[in-house]
């Protein structure tokens, strides 16, 4: 039996609210009115940046599928949502589509089919511009029918496309969100880099067959000059199995590298002794400060003494990420 795998790497959202990031009149920069370098340094150490990453398997006989949903959020000194940008990735098995909903652009038929005549960028945008200013606790709250369309009347008048995914990716950004670096008027971006080896699956009488797909995600917080100034990176590693039958079957839960933590059972190995969410967080470290030019012309052989003293796993997947969170500003 012989399936194609085909990778359908969805949504690249715009960050929402670009032009006042993080100045919103209800975070806690405008508390008290004070205006000092050492109040302003307090507020922003309270800025943090969060990724979260979700990911939900099905197998239908035949077929097999996994969404992989991302989402990058920066919460401001009072814990909104002071920015958002999210991702989506289809693996799918007999599958054919191809590209992102975004860049499929209008061969992407749900404006045809839109009560609203609006595309899905234009849908999801205005879903994330929905978000923005709003604590964690709102958006968890944010109530949707059996479909995962929005019951809220405000936001259907924008966006009718199902959003109970990207309202649970977004909640567990908020959780996972940590000090690392962002402050005030940051703007946040997201990017997912795809590994596919898998061309061809072919499963014999003795043997079933595994496809994987590694999905590296990094959610980077730029300045006003496009350095960065806080990052979290992760990997997700869904996979389908293919029988000697033709059947498929998916994994029940997927757990990503950092959600791993010591299981994943890196630090034996590792010269650093370090777990691999320790290397990626050495990683996300190295590259605050930087540019896109100066991400893009770091080597990836590991000849960096610098980046080899805090990570010494391979980085050209995270690289590939990091660079594409910069195209999506």
């Amino acid at each position: 039996m012989i399936l194609g795998c085909t990778l359908a790497a969805a949504l690249a959202l715009t960050a929402c609210s670009r032009s006042d990031s993080g100045s919103s009149g209800s975070m806690s920069t405008n508390m008290g009115g004070s205006s000092s370098q050492t109040g302003q340094a307090g507020q922003n150490a309270a800025y943090r940046t969060g990724l979260g990453i979700l990911t939900e398997a099905s197998d239908q006989e035949r077929a097999g599928k996994i969404d992989t949903i991302a989402a990058a959020v920066l919460l401001d000194a009072e814990g909104r949502v002071a920015d958002v940008m999210l991702d989506e990735v289809e693996i799918s098995v007999t599958g054919d589509s191809t590209g992102t909903k975004r860049q499929k652009g209008d061969d992407y038929p749900l404006a045809a089919v839109s009560s609203l005549k609006k595309g899905w960028a234009e849908q999801a945008d205005a879903f994330g511009n929905y978000l923005t200013g709003k604590t964690p606790d709102e958006v968890k709250k944010l109530a949707t029918d059996d479909d995962g369309k929005p019951k809220d009347a405000d936001l259907l008048s924008t966006c009718t496309i199902a959003v109970d995914g990207y309202r649970d990716a977004v909640v567990r950004a908020c959780e996972n969100a940590k000090a690392v670096g962002s402050a005030r008027g940051d703007r946040a971006v997201l990017g997912v880099s795809v590994r596919n080896d898998t061309k061809e699956l072919t499963a014999d009488d003795d043997h079933d067959v595994t496809a994987q797909v590694d999905i590296t995600v990094a959610a980077l917080t730029l300045d006003a000059d496009g350095r960065v100034t806080g990052a979290v990176a992760d990997v997700a590693e869904p996979a389908l199995t293919v029988g000697a039958d033709g059947t498929v079957s998916a994994p029940e839960m997927v757990k990503t590298k950092v959600e791993l933590g010591d299981s994943y059972g890196m630090r034996g190995a590792s010269s650093l002794g370090k777990e691999w969410y320790e290397h990626s967080e050495g990683w996300c470290d190295y590259l605050k400060g930087k540019t896109r030019t100066e991400i893009a012309g770091i080597p990836d052989d590991g000849s960096d003494a610098d980046l080899a003293a805090l990570c010494t796993i391979s980085v050209t997947e995270l690289q590939k990420a990091a660079l594409a969170a910069f195209a999506e500003e």
